[in-house]
């Protein structure tokens, strides 16, 4: 089993939502991840935000919206699990492009609290990357008055397949 200690990403009591932090990840890769992100519809219905991304590591946050509950109106579970897969294949994805990208082929999820606040934070890491798997984490929280609650870890291992332009 993996466990690994959260990450204290933003220190500051500012809402960085919109903002993407970029360390250390070249600026053609960081492009791949924001066109890709932006091309996946269900993402962007969701109004989806990508706001860190180092290499091996991505933090992404997903606002709450009717469109992303169940029927107690929290968030949903299949949103909690989704999240969580796209963070840790795009912290695969700044190690893997410009050549290479991921496909998900497995993943296993613990939902720990329920997913009540005002949006979801996402940060996946990779745990170990080889020629044509990766093994990925990512830790989802709630957020919900300033303060973010660990609500799901997730584990991943992802498919190394070659960067397709319109994959059809």
């Amino acid at each position: 089993m993996y466990y690994f200690a959260p990450v204290t990403v933003f220190s500051a009591k500012v809402e960085m939502d919109n903002v993407l932090q970029v360390v250390d990840v070249a600026e053609q890769v960081a492009n791949q991840i924001r066109v890709s992100l932006a091309s996946q519809g269900a993402l962007a219905a969701w109004n989806v935000r990508l706001t860190r991304l180092t290499p091996g590591e991505c933090e992404i946050v997903l606002p709450m919206s009717a469109a992303v509950t169940q029927q107690h109106g929290y968030f949903h579970g299949g949103v909690i699990g989704a999240l969580a897969d796209v963070a840790g294949g795009y912290a695969a994805n700044t190690l893997l492009m410009p050549d290479n990208e991921c496909l998900t082929a497995e993943y296993k999820i613990n939902i720990v609290a329920p997913g009540i606040g005002e949006r979801l934070i996402a940060r996946g890491r990779v745990l170990k990357s080889g020629r044509t798997l990766v093994i990925t984490g990512a830790e989802v929280y709630v957020r919900n008055n300033g303060v973010e609650k660990l609500c799901a870890i997730m584990q991943q291992t992802l498919f190394v397949i070659p960067v397709t332009s319109n994959p059809t």
